[in-house]
């Protein structure tokens, strides 16, 4: 995987029929199609086990039948999906790497790959964000000064980044989370875009933050209890919440019942599988999750119900809990992965995702940095990258005709400009599928971007 994804790959269709061994190197292919007078059927694409060639449609073509599949691909719009923008794809952190100098206004490498996403929203909170404390109130916990507010807010000030800001739950007082949002609040100014109190309190009891007879109903006063003394330090920033690890029936859709008509952004989080699991492999990874579609319903229409009008952030996400799989989370097919999970999470109708990310080891982070360093982009971030080069528009769903067993997936946008984005994904290691792509927006030219890797499984190399 290269290392400087500055420089996007773009390569003009080839008008010949690709015979032989097919080169591994393109899973994946952004087409974007310019708002001309002409026809709405693409040329045929044939996508060797990942390798995409533009050529005349299959039909035409003496050679189609070396493909293992050919169908045309349809686009239709997502009902309940909302306008993208850069700001859906956005970066998750513990708050304890504000200690280090990660965001500070001289780290010029990290600035530079936000910059390429585009302006986003990064999320600071996670697990660290109850193992630390605002000034070192609390002793044992990582003190969090007013020196890494300055340096945050000059940051994301020049990367035209938004804030969702966490503060501690578990080890605190409303006094001092007053306090810590008050400086906040008058540092980071329009950047901050919500406030987030506690992470993943449904787990506060394995944890042992709280004892085990600790109930949702005790949740929801401690909360309120920080968030009263918050709001009158800072009046008009908005919360978010709950930021939930798993238990939607018992601490999110309550909340967002609860604090719906006060709290505007219903956050949850999503991670495929523990990474311990002997079962967590690239394969599973890149099959499709029977349960997250059905999760992401039922929490679009809890924050619809509840008039939450900045929806549903999935606001901590990423491949498998607990720091990822080695070549696995930081291979290939990982960028892959990625793509479907941005775009099935715009389709059901959420309004942004958040990737977790930090750290150096062989694990998921998309910017791989240590002690604020910046090292290399990782799959991750190329799977963000190509996700925010699409998001221009409303999203839509695909329908292969004739269905097919190889894994692979479409997604369109609708720009506004009346042109039209797909992306077309191949998952399978080898085998081959020629495209038709019905768009109904009408194109006489497309400009194909490419992701190239190796293989599903290479960490590094084009």
């Amino acid at each position: 995987m290269s290392s400087d994804p500055s420089k996007s790959d773009k390569t003009a269709p080839s008008s010949n029929r690709t015979s032989g061994t097919p080169h591994p190197g393109r899973r994946s292919l952004l087409i974007q199609m310019s708002a001309l007078l002409g026809v709405s059927l693409v040329p045929g694409l044939v996508i060797h086990g990942g390798n995409a060639f533009a050529q005349q449609p299959p039909a035409a073509d003496p050679e189609a039948a070396e493909t293992d599949a050919q169908i045309t691909v349809t686009f239709q719009p997502a009902s309940q999906a909302k306008n993208l923008d850069s700001r859906f794809a956005g970066l998750s952190y513990e708050k304890d790497k504000l200690t280090e100098p990660l965001f500070t206004p001289t780290n010029l490498a990290l600035l530079q790959l936000l910059r390429l996403l585009g302006p986003g929203v990064l999320r600071i909170g996670a697990n660290a964000v109850d193992r630390s404390s605002w000034n070192g109130a609390v002793k044992g916990l990582t003190p969090i000064l007013p020196e890494h507010i300055d340096a945050l807010a000059t940051f994301v000030q020049a990367a035209q980044w938004q804030v969702i800001y966490g503060v501690n739950m578990a080890r605190n007082t409303p006094e001092n989370a007053a306090s810590e949002a008050a400086y906040v609040a008058s540092r980071l100014g329009p950047s901050l875009l919500a406030w987030e109190i506690g992470n993943e309190p449904d787990l506060y009891r394995r944890h042992r933050y709280r004892p085990r007879d600790w109930t949702y109903e005790d949740y929801i006063r401690e909360w309120r209890a920080l968030r009263d003394a918050m709001s009158a330090a800072t009046p008009g920033i908005p919360f978010s919440g709950p930021s939930t690890a798993y238990n939607v029936p018992v601490f999110t859709l309550p909340f967002a019942r609860d604090e719906g008509s006060r709290v505007p952004l219903l956050t949850h989080h999503y991670y495929r599988a523990d990474r311990d699991d002997p079962d967590s492999t690239l394969d599973l990874l890149l099959r499709p999750d029977p349960n997250l579609m059905p999760e992401l319903d039922t929490l679009v229409a809890a924050a619809a119900e509840a008039g939450m009008t900045q929806g549903v952030r999935i606001d901590e996400a990423n491949s498998f809990y607990g720091g990822g799989l080695q070549n696995v989370s930081n291979a290939f097919g990982t960028a892959l992965w990625v793509m479907d999970f941005l775009f099935n999470c715009a389709v059901a109708g959420c309004t942004g995702v958040n990737l977790h990310s930090g750290g150096s080891g062989p694990g998921y982070t998309p910017i791989s940095e240590r002690e604020g360093v910046v090292i290399e982009a990782r799959p991750g971030f190329y799977g963000m990258f190509m996700f925010t080069l699409a998001a221009q528009g409303m999203p839509m769903t695909s329908m292969m005709d004739p269905p097919v067993d190889i894994n692979l997936s479409a997604w369109g946008v609708q720009r506004s400009d009346g042109g039209f984005n797909a992306i077309l994904i191949n998952k399978d290691k080898s085998r081959s599928v020629a495209m038709n792509l019905v768009t109904n927006a009408p194109a006489t030219s497309y400009d194909p971007i490419w992701l190239r890797g190796t293989s599903l499984t290479a960490s590094a190399g084009q």
